[in-house]
């Protein structure tokens, strides 16, 4: 590797002093309650029937249009469809829980009755669960942005080429703007989690050059309300 030259260092250490934080951090959420129209933004149909004879609840891709009296086989077991659930009954749940498995995220989602009583519907790679629910919620900008997923997800943006960063004091008013709400984002919704943004001015075309970083729980974002917030965050710095 070739030896980083003073005027290396002096960038890095510049970089380094104008690249600005917000960032709160408490408990790792790793579980999540979701409704059930995100469930069927990630690609599900939440049903009820037979499962290998059994009564219980569980899911089909939604492309498949499974309907009542459907009976169908997967992965060795036989399926019946007595119901395609459209409200959820009360006190039951829907559950997201993640865990890092084998160098990464993987997500579970479980349906609890009543009786608290839990079912495993699906478990899938996070980052294949995220990148379908950006996808089918329109959330273009987290879809660009994403970077990787364990038990935190980050996304990052960035414009143009790096360059001297500039201090906070010679920031435009939307890239102030973006340091600001991204701490009201972190106390507000996401609880925990952290944003870096550095500036580097304009290119010769007048557009504006940055780097900016999120990292937040991975189960947090399955949340709409966490996952537009963040999105029309990212957008703001076009």
């Amino acid at each position: 590797m070739k030896p980083l030259t003073v005027e290396d260092l002096v960038r890095k250490q510049e970089v380094a002093e104008h690249t600005y934080v917000r960032e709160l951090w408490g408990p790792l959420p790793q579980e999540v309650e979701i409704k059930l129209k995100n469930l069927k933004a990630l690609g599900f149909d939440l049903l009820r029937g037979l499962r290998g004879g059994r009564p219980t609840v569980f899911v089909a891709d939604e492309a498949q249009h499974r309907r009542v009296g459907d009976i169908y086989e997967q992965a060795g077991e036989r399926y019946e469809v007595q119901e395609v659930i459209s409200e959820m009954p009360r006190a039951t749940r829907l559950l997201l829980r993640v865990q890092l498995e084998d160098r990464r995220g993987v997500v579970r989602a479980f349906y609890r009755a009543e009786s608290g009583e839990e079912t495993l519907l699906f478990e899938l790679p996070a980052a294949l669960l995220l990148l379908t629910f950006f996808k089918k919620r329109g959330y273009a900008h987290l879809l660009t942005a994403f970077h990787s997923s364990g038990l935190t997800t980050l996304f990052l943006r960035k414009r143009g080429e790096e360059g001297k960063a500039l201090p906070f004091a010679s920031w435009p008013p939307k890239f102030r703007r973006a340091l600001r709400e991204a701490g009201d984002i972190l106390r507000k919704f996401t609880g925990t989690g952290r944003f870096t943004l550095a500036f580097f001015g304009q290119n010769r075309e007048g557009k504006d050059r940055y780097v900016a970083l999120w990292l937040v729980p991975t189960v947090q974002l399955f949340r709409t309300e966490v996952a537009e917030h963040l999105d029309k965050h990212l957008a703001a710095l076009n």
